[in-house]
């Protein structure tokens, strides 16, 4: 009987798991939703020595209210995420994003944590993270807890900024009441497609207006790319199309800039056709984005 490649620990509580990070090398690995590194396991992408499975872990489950916040355990998987009425009411971006992310089986697998420690450039859930201002809670293993906002988390724009001894325990967002949000995504299939280009928006609406609206653009740069002059443009109404067009092009512009000053292959394989794609394509990404922010 072949031995196993590697070692296999499903810790069930606290004093398992720190036990489990205690054992965990640079070649060692936590296995949440699974479906990006199963992926990498069987095409031999990645060297693993140990595999730390949080599946059990009840605390890094469920979807919750807290005060004036939401948390969402890590382990919280996409169609849970979709389906539930609080992210729905209060974080309608992140529902959206969860809604559509790869197929059925993949929604009632992947996980909120999995997608945010895997940091792709067309990751759904991170442009949400950004613009729903969401903190991250990182449990260490001498029991130790803290919270890093997005652009902590992702700061140097790579990985994420964590330590061999921590693990990503929670996400947790402010509930806002007057806000809205939308999340939109474009890739070469309607459905289980990979984002060529996401947007997201939140705003307050008053009156027939946008007031105090911060967007963002996603698969366009190894973070998503803050476009806070769509608080200008988008002002002085629900987004006419001037208005739109006026926001198109700036984000055309923007891209452009993104790919001029690039000094390394991107880590997401563009051919040239899809430079050009990217630049014409944001324009209906701004008009869908906009159309289903006044659904209800």
């Amino acid at each position: 009987m072949r031995e196993p490649r590697w070692e296999y620990l499903q810790p069930a509580d606290r004093e398992e798991l720190f036990a489990a990070m205690a054992q965990m090398t640079e070649d060692s690995v936590f296995l949440a939703g699974g479906t990006d590194l199963l992926c990498e396991i069987r095409e031999a992408k990645i060297k693993i020595d140990r595999i730390v499975s949080l599946g059990l872990l009840k605390e890094f489950s469920g979807i919750r209210l807290e005060g004036d916040g939401i948390r969402i355990g890590s382990m919280a998987t996409h169609g849970e995420i979709a389906a539930d009425p609080s992210v729905r009411r209060y974080l309608r971006a992140l529902a959206e994003a969860c809604a559509h992310v790869g197929s059925k089986q993949i929604r009632n697998k992947g996980t909120i944590g999995g997608n945010l420690m895997n940091a792709s450039p067309a990751g759904d859930m991170i442009p949400c993270f950004f613009l729903l201002h969401g903190k991250a809670e990182i449990l260490s293993s001498d029991g130790t807890t803290r919270f890093a906002e997005a652009g902590e988390f992702y700061r140097g724009g790579g990985a994420p900024a964590m330590e061999r001894n921590e693990v990503l325990a929670a996400v947790h967002f402010p509930v806002v009441p007057e806000r809205d949000s939308f999340f939109v995504k474009l890739g070469s299939r309607t459905e289980v497609t990979i984002a060529q280009i996401s947007a997201c928006m939140s705003a307050k609406k008053k009156d027939g207006m946008f007031e105090d609206v911060e967007f963002y653009l996603g698969s366009v740069d190894r973070t998503p790319l803050p476009v806070p002059e769509a608080a200008a443009i988008l002002g002085g109404s629900l987004g006419t199309v001037e208005e739109r067009n006026r926001l198109s092009e700036l984000l055309s512009k923007r891209i452009q800039e993104i790919q001029a000053k690039r000094k390394r292959p991107p880590r997401l394989k563009i051919r040239e056709s899809e430079r050009h794609y990217k630049e014409r394509a944001v324009k209906g990404v701004v008009y869908d984005l906009l159309d289903g922010f006044d659904r209800p």
